[in-house]
């Protein structure tokens, strides 16, 4: 009887042990797949609003936040609270306001769980050819 019950305490152990790994796989899966799913939309919607303008000529403002609306459009069922932060780069990779001198955007991604930043990336996107 103390054979069968030190067999079942150590399959039950190891069940635990797989499922808990299982579990932290899985979210760090979906982690990276929300984050590249964010980094592909940020590029594509800034790619696309230089496109439709013809030129960089335009406020980063603007850029900006049509790149972070299509972001949210499509990303608010995911259930992760997403943080952006963004900077609008220069020829020499400085912080710029002026829209003539933009030349790339850096930005930021947080996965958020509460406060927690569960998983975070960088992309700089290039906004001339």
């Amino acid at each position: 009887m103390l054979n069968h019950l030190k067999i079942m305490l150590i399959a039950v152990t190891v069940g635990a042990i797989l499922l808990g790994t299982l579990y932290v796989t899985e979210q760090q899966n979906s982690n990276t797949r929300t984050l590249q799913e964010v980094k592909s939309l940020l590029s594509t919607a800034s790619v696309g609003a230089l496109r439709d303008s013809q030129h960089v000529q335009q406020d980063p403002k603007d850029l900006i936040a049509h790149a972070v609306a299509e972001v949210i459009k499509l990303q608010k069922d995911h259930g992760h609270d997403i943080r952006i932060n963004y900077a609008c780069l220069n020829e020499q990779g400085k912080p710029t306001e002026q829209g003539s001198d933009m030349k790339s955007v850096q930005f930021n991604i947080q996965l958020l769980h509460g406060e927690e930043v569960r998983s975070q990336a960088e992309q700089r996107i290039s906004l001339t050819k």
